[in-house]
């Protein structure tokens, strides 16, 4: 067989070249390896032993809102409880009691206090009675206030003594079912307790007489899982109209949504505190930019259209539906717009940090290893500029892990940067060389890693409605998060701020450190949450306990050298699986945008056209809902679905690059037969190609050498054959393939069979030739004779 005079190969069936054909088009899916376990399969979510002694009664007690944010020794808790009965049995007798724990001494202890047994908790308040009954399925409201001395309320004063943080825990006991009263609830909480005004310490408790308070800064983060739809391609000079699967983005940007929240409690705290808005940083997610900017122009919601167009017959063309679009207008354009205009007053004038786009995993996008995703995956400076016109740090990368590994920073020391690349990660994913707790790590390469500390990090993590077990934590001290509210982990997070900065104030024997605060990336707070997280630094801000460092003072830090040290217990990473598969997508991807070529008189560019495609790829390999214990298989579907699409338009817009013959046999009466065929180009951009073929040993197609295909277009070719003499019928496939020899269209084959030949032909006509002129002779002497038979016949 030849291959256009190149290569020699063994004949195969149709069905055969079609797989090989998919199988060069498209790199093979690797199987993506299941995330672990959640909190019923295994300790990487949760420690077994945490509150193993709480009765499994199907009673439960949870705190719906603490107030205020910290206390002073003089002030009281305003507690909003809850009680619910999910068992098949009335419960009566309500009593519940306060107990609580002596103050935790390190940030660390207030995770490890939420995990003890009641009977951990030494000091014991006397119980009091709640009104009610409740049947099987009700659950009732109380409002309570507990005083944190030792005067009575609601509940007995705590007696807490002295400024602090204090685990507190309610016990409730009732009467299940008729069976007498038992211990059948409890819920876990917080108290930060500070000084008493008027104390000789009121105005600076964390400070010497030779120190300095610690700093703070804080990251104010805005992204969102909810964007745009799988499966869309780009254009130029304006966008392709944007397609969202549904409104949750439009929810969120609501004036009572979440980002909506997000941005006015944060708006509203930072008109009273200057302090505030300079220890802030709004960290921003340039896909939601992006999203929410083009949804303020209009959207539609539902799945997008093809951007292959098919060619209709003339006569189908008034029957023939041609958008193939089945969505509908969106509805929260003018939310978008008003959230946008929101965000650009904020940020005139605010530090802005841009996030990875999508919440992409930094290891995840070093595993693809392109440059292009690579590019695009940090492309949040140009994006913050361009839609908000302000500028933003450059050079630092805040991974929604946590954490790096050793390989994320190789690349981020050769990124040819004039200053070295900043990652901001948990001060326990990595290490100095000397043992020392520097701020900043110089590790190999340059790379400088900005410390944020871990128990914070965690603390944080694990509010809103969504929380997460983050990658770094300890896995002792991990507990199910669920069951706590909001509310309680709040209140934890709050109390591990305020360890935080008692301890990283100066001393004699060393200077005042700074703590950064680092919510996740898809902060999933409340209004109620929101401000109370404010509340408490504010309230460090104001009464001289901390200061506000901002950003980019801290990014000034001094250094010490450092090297990473990766979690080994990160309970949903992104797999090792899913990076190969997005490897092998992205290289799917390099080569289909190299089948077009640039058009100078259009705007639109092969890497335009494709971007959204990469943009997918890095929403498939997002942090966001990633550790979220009832929500990372869902996010590990959704990843994978989001690939498969891309996946599938790839495999489309291939196949628009096609060729059309006459039919599925060709008769050919001599090697100057010409064989027809059409080259079809469904893609918005011209296509350069060749035509190859596979077929007998000496059988030869001359192709017409390279074509330019027009775009959205088609152009006709003629090539003839040449046969062996012993060769009667053959196959023949033809497909298109690049300049370079890439293969572009599945493979279509033909049936030649060869007619009479010129010989056989000329033969045939000096037969015919012969036998008619011997015809002519039989005719003209048969004339002859009858003529001279009928002159006879008169004489």
């Amino acid at each position: 067989m030849s291959r256009s005079s190149r290569l020699t190969l063994p004949v195969r069936p149709l069905a055969c070249l079609a797989v090989a054909a998919v199988g060069l088009a498209l790199t093979p899916v690797v199987p993506v390896a299941p995330a672990q376990d959640g909190p019923a399969g295994g300790t990487l979510w949760s420690n077994p032993e945490a509150r193993s002694a709480d009765p499994d009664s199907g009673v439960s007690l949870e705190i719906l809102g603490q107030q205020p944010a910290t206390v002073t020794g003089s002030g009281a808790l305003d507690l909003r409880i809850r009680v619910t009965n999910s068992s098949d049995q009335e419960l009566s007798g309500l009593q519940l009691r306060t107990q609580h724990q002596n103050a935790v001494d390190a940030p660390d202890g207030v995770a490890t206090s939420l995990m003890s047994n009641q009977g951990e908790y030494p000091w014991v308040g006397p119980f009091q009675q709640l009104d009610g009954t409740l049947d099987p399925g009700e659950e009732r409201q109380f409002r309570l206030t507990v005083p944190v001395d030792g005067r009575a309320g609601s509940l007995s004063g705590l007696g807490l003594e002295g400024p602090g943080v204090y685990p507190l825990l309610l016990n409730l006991n009732a009467d299940l079912g008729g069976s007498g009263t038992s211990f059948v609830a409890a819920t876990r909480t917080t108290v930060t307790v500070t000084e008493t005004e008027g104390s000789d310490n009121t105005g600076n408790p964390d400070e010497t007489a030779t120190g300095r308070p610690a700093g703070i800064t804080m990251l104010w983060p805005l992204s969102s899982s909810a964007t745009a739809g799988a499966g869309q391609v780009g254009d130029a000079p304006e966008p392709n109209e944007l397609y969202l699967p549904d409104e949750s983005l439009a929810e969120e940007l609501q004036p009572e949504g979440r980002l909506s929240t997000l941005l006015s409690t944060y708006r509203s705290a930072a008109a009273d505190s200057d302090d505030l808005q300079e220890a802030t940083c709004i960290a921003i997610d340039p896909d939601l930019l992006e999203t929410v900017s083009r949804m303020s122009g209009g959207y539609r919601v539902g799945e997008a259209p093809s951007p292959v167009e098919e060619p209709v017959r003339l006569r189908d063309r008034w029957t023939t539906n041609r958008t193939g679009d089945d969505s509908v207008e969106g509805t929260g354009a003018a939310d978008a717009a008003s959230w946008l205009e929101e965000l650009r007053t904020i940020v005139d004038g605010q530090c802005t940090v841009p996030l990875p786009f999508g919440g992409a995993d930094v290891d995840a996008v070093t595993g693809v290893d392109d440059p292009r995703v690579t590019e695009l995956s940090e492309r949040g400076t140009e994006t913050i500029s361009d839609i908000l016109d302000t500028d933003s740090a450059e050079g630092v990368v805040v991974p929604g892990s946590g954490y790096v590994s050793d390989a994320s920073v190789q690349r981020f020391s050769t990124t040819g940067r004039e200053t070295p690349t900043t990652v901001l990660v948990a001060d326990d994913s990595v290490a100095t060389n000397d043992g020392g707790e520097a701020g900043i790590v110089t590790l190999p390469g340059g790379t400088r890693a900005l410390r944020f500390p871990a128990a914070l990090g965690s603390a944080l993590a694990a509010t809103g409605n969504s929380p997460t077990t983050t990658a770094y934590s300890a896995p002792t001290s991990r507990r199910d998060l669920d069951d706590d509210s909001a509310a309680e982990r709040m209140a934890a997070a709050v109390g591990v701020l305020d360890l935080e900065l008692s301890g990283a104030g100066s001393s004699d024997s060393a200077p005042a450190g700074n703590v950064i605060a680092t919510p996740p990336a898809e902060w999933t707070v409340d209004e109620d949450d929101a401000a109370t997280w404010l509340e408490a630094v504010t309230g460090r801000l104001e009464d001289g306990s901390a200061r506000a460092v901002s950003f980019g003072a801290a990014l000034r830090g001094v250094a010490s050298d450092g090297s990473v040290q990766e979690p080994e217990a990160d309970p949903a990473p992104v797999g090792e699986g899913e990076v190969a598969e997005g490897r092998g997508l992205a290289e799917d991807l390099h080569d289909f945008t190299r089948i077009m070529v640039d058009n100078d008189n259009v705007a639109l560019t092969p890497e335009i056209f494709t971007r959204p495609m990469v943009d997918d790829l890095l929403r498939s390999l997002t942090d966001n809902r990633r550790r979220v214990a009832d929500e990372h298989a869902a996010a590990r579907d959704r990843a994978t679905e989001r690939r498969g699409s891309v996946r599938a338009l790839i495999r489309e817009l291939r196949e628009s690059v096609s060729l059309l013959p006459p039919g599925s046999v060709f008769t050919r009466t001599s090697d100057s037969s010409p064989l027809i065929v059409v080259a079809r180009n469904g893609l918005p951009l011209p296509v350069r190609v060749n035509v190859d073929y596979e077929s007998d040993d000496g059988v030869t197609l001359n192709t017409p050498g390279m074509q330019l295909i027009p775009a959205q277009g088609s152009v006709t070719l003629q090539m003839t054959t040449s046969f062996p003499s012993d060769i009667r019928e053959t196959d023949l496939t033809m497909y298109l393939e690049t300049p370079d020899d890439m293969r572009i269209s599945d493979p279509v084959t033909i049936r030649m069979a060869s007619g009479p030949g010129n010989g056989a032909l000329v033969v045939g006509i000096g037969v015919a030739v012969v036998f008619g002129l011997f015809a002519v002779i039989r005719v003209t002497k048969r004339h002859r004779q009858l003529a001279n038979h009928r002159g006879r016949a008169r004489r």
